[in-house]
């Protein structure tokens, strides 16, 4: 791999697109809509023979002729036209390509027959390729918003590479509404040249990138992927979700991407061993982004739980299990603290029940108890919107405590109407919520 194919695909100082567009709603013209707004560091080249101009700006019917040095080609032309315009690229001197037609090899045999034509004439040039079939990349700290995305994201430090181009779709709207930010948002299609681990290698040496999600259907290559996830997770966070976990979702994995999928129980124990995080469905997904994008990070995992009920404590007991976390023992300093500033009838032990009457200033108390604790690395702190729950004046409780600690704190302020003004709160002083 030569590195600076790399750098050309992620990192480009001039792009090309061919199947630049002015129709409303074709992909080319979303695309460069993207690319527009999203202030690339660098010249747009518009390529589509049917086009002399597009918004006042030269449109040529190949990069031939338009004579430019150009990094990156994005392509959404035809699947058909897709290896000539590679030609194009490689006599151009283009060192990467994000192919984002559809109707290769996920297609059948014709398709199949196209991406294997693509891929040689590439490598005849040296060329790296992702995709096909893939949503694009962005990359905010240049201003490359290469997809055909309703929106661009929010800057960052999480690096997103996902399989499903959907899911990406699916992240970036729910993260404008919860204040999280990305260095990258890396869409890998199918596949067919540039892979996991390629990609896994570049935002593990990323300088903006301070953790990696993964959203996986199938492995072409596995070694390649485990050896990039073990180096990746030494230095930084990385977490996983993978779909395919049984057989009727292996089958459809195959016909969305074409990915090849094996033995779930093999994979879980291979990622465990490489110290990656696996989570098993969206809700998981966007709350650990949420929780990595806050900065939050944490030296071992004893956790306090401080409730104003019971059943939730109870919950995220047994929840600590499920997911390898240990209800941190509170030693006799604490609990005497505890016994000091809390009623007679709390429940003596963590989860820390501070009753359902507890105001600000018992969360509060409870809370700098267990934080001071050398037994608790993080502490999670649950409201139930009880008569005499006071929810926005305990977060403010909250919030000034966060400034004054480096462990974490997690909030589950339980139902939604009079506890979302504290939640909106949690996100200002980066408590994940």
């Amino acid at each position: 791999m030569q590195p600076d194919r790399l750098r050309q695909l992620f990192k480009p100082d001039s792009v090309a697109l061919f199947g630049a567009s002015d129709v409303e709603g074709a992909l080319g013209t979303v695309i460069l809509k993207n690319l527009k707004s999203a202030g690339l560091h660098g010249e747009i080249t518009l390529v589509n023979p049917k086009y002399e101009q597009i918004d006042d700006e030269p449109c040529f019917p190949s990069l031939a002729a338009a004579g430019r040095e150009v990094d990156l080609a994005v392509i959404v032309a035809p699947a058909k036209v897709v290896p000539s315009i590679i030609t194009d690229c490689g006599e151009s001197g283009v060192g990467a390509a994000i192919v984002i037609s559809a109707n290769f090899s996920e297609a059948g045999p014709k398709g199949a027959a196209l991406e294997a034509e693509m891929l040689r004439r590439a490598r005849r040039y040296g060329m790296r390729i992702l995709g096909p079939n893939c949503l694009g990349v962005i990359r905010t700290d240049i201003g490359l918003n290469a997809t055909f995305s309703a929106g661009n994201a929010i800057p960052g430090r999480i690096a997103v590479i996902s399989q499903s181009g959907a899911l990406c779709t699916a992240i970036l709207d729910w993260a404008q509404n919860n204040d999280v930010g990305f260095s990258s948002l890396i869409s890998t299609g199918i596949g067919a040249d540039v892979d996991f681990g390629e990609i896994l290698d570049f935002v593990a040496m990323d300088p903006k990138t301070d953790s990696i999600m993964l959203y996986i259907e199938g492995l072409k290559d596995s070694r390649r992927f485990m050896s990039a996830l073990r180096a990746a997770a030494r230095t930084k966070p990385v977490v996983i979700m993978k779909s395919g976990r049984h057989e009727q979702g292996s089958k459809a994995a195959v016909s969305h991407t074409g990915a090849l999928v094996g033995s779930d129980a093999v994979f879980d124990t291979a990622l465990r061993r490489a110290g990656a995080l696996r989570v098993e469905d969206f809700t998981d997904f966007f709350s650990t982004a949420a929780t990595l994008s806050s900065g939050v990070r944490t030296s071992g995992n004893r956790l306090a739980v401080v409730t104003n009920a019971g059943g939730p404590g109870v919950m995220a007991a047994d929840h600590c299990t499920d997911v390898g976390l240990t209800l941190a023992e509170l030693g006799p300093k604490t609990l005497e603290k505890l016994n000091a500033v809390l009623p007679e009838n709390w429940s003596h032990n963590n989860p820390v029940d501070v009753i359902g009457d507890a105001g600000p200033e018992r969360y509060e108390e409870a809370v700098k108890a267990c934080l001071a604790s050398k037994n608790v690395d993080a502490v999670l702190v649950i409201l139930t919107p009880q008569a005499q729950t006071a929810p926005t004046e305990v977060a403010e409780k909250l919030c000034a405590l966060r400034k004054k600690t480096r462990k974490p704190i997690l909030a589950c302020w339980m139902g939604d109407a009079s506890v979302g003004k504290a939640r909106e709160m949690f996100k200002q002083c980066n408590i994940p919520a």
